[in-house]
């Protein structure tokens, strides 16, 4: 049974979280480093350390068990524990430190009105000793991992707001409908909703916000996962979807692309800067905020 608390415990309790974090022992090895014996050893050592089995690992898979999913608890409310006193004395030095996780859409870059590009370089000429991680997501996975405590802060569009954490409004992005130069709609004039169900569409692989979109596609018969994969898919003509306006322009701009109807069937979304204010309070985090709000006005 578990007596004191030693480092080599904290050590075990990482690997678990891993473990669990990437669902199974095989899909740890990479994150940690480590074999898959290496990993079997030492879950066996924390159950053993512990008095109790925390997961089932064979052929049907890997699952906790009621005790592990206990200890996951207690697990995450301990490192964001251990995180928050990091913060906490890294604070009183005056000096920004730490490392900041931050959630990011894919093709931001290309839209003027993004100013973030110009929010990193003005945090970066802050006197700080700040490791900046920066991930590209969808929506919902963002919204999630900013619950979740994985990501400090994100910047996206997000269909319905949760109560929990904080949306501030940055930029809008206008989003339309393209066709490829070789599908039948191509430079079509009077494009109809009716006519674009008649197509086959890509959509992309999140829920889109269906109080915004002006056609819901019907004939669904291709998923993306990354803007590029849609702009792929409607380049080959084989498919119409919806892209940003400033990023299909540079398809636009060589005739490889043909947006449909702008006005009617467009709409606009809204990217927001998300934060979770129940963490603990964070200076370097303060620090990137104000200067994201600085440079969107």
């Amino acid at each position: 049974m578990l007596g004191n608390i030693h480092n080599v415990d904290i050590r075990l309790l990482q690997i678990f979280l891993t473990i669990v974090q990437c669902n199974g022992f095989s899909a740890a090895q990479a994150q940690l480093n480590m074999s898959q014996s290496a990993i079997s050893t030492c879950m066996s050592t924390l159950e053993t350390r512990l008095g109790f089995r925390l997961c089932e690992r064979g052929k049907k898979g890997f699952s906790l068990t009621a005790e592990g999913e206990q200890v996951l608890c207690y697990t995450q409310q301990l490192f964001a524990k251990l995180d928050a006193f990091v913060l906490q004395v890294h604070n009183l030095s005056g000096r920004l430190r730490g490392e900041l996780m931050i959630g990011l859409l894919d093709s931001t870059l290309t839209l003027p009105e993004a100013k973030i590009v110009e929010a990193i370089r003005r945090f970066y000429q802050r006197n700080h000793e700040v490791s900046l991680q920066v991930f590209i997501k969808s929506p919902t996975e963002l919204e999630q991992e900013i619950i979740s405590g994985e990501l400090h802060a994100a910047i996206s569009y997000i269909g319905h707001r949760l109560e929990n954490l904080e949306y501030i409004d940055l930029f809008s992005e206008k989003i339309s409908i393209y066709c490829g130069k070789h599908h039948p709609l191509y430079l079509s004039s009077k494009v109809t909703a009716e006519d674009l169900l008649r197509f086959s569409w890509v959509k992309r692989g999140y829920l889109m916000p269906s109080d915004l979109v002006p056609v819901m596609p019907p004939l669904i018969t291709a998923t993306a996962h990354q803007m590029e994969a849609v702009a792929l898919l409607v380049l080959a003509g084989t498919h119409i979807g919806y892209l940003p306006q400033h990023y299909a322009q540079q398809w636009v701009d060589k005739q490889e692309m043909y947006l449909l109807k702008s006005e009617e069937l467009s709409y606009e979304v809204t990217h927001c800067l998300i934060l979770n204010r129940s963490r603990p309070h964070n200076e370097a985090l303060e620090a990137l905020v104000s200067d994201i709000l600085l440079e969107h006005g």
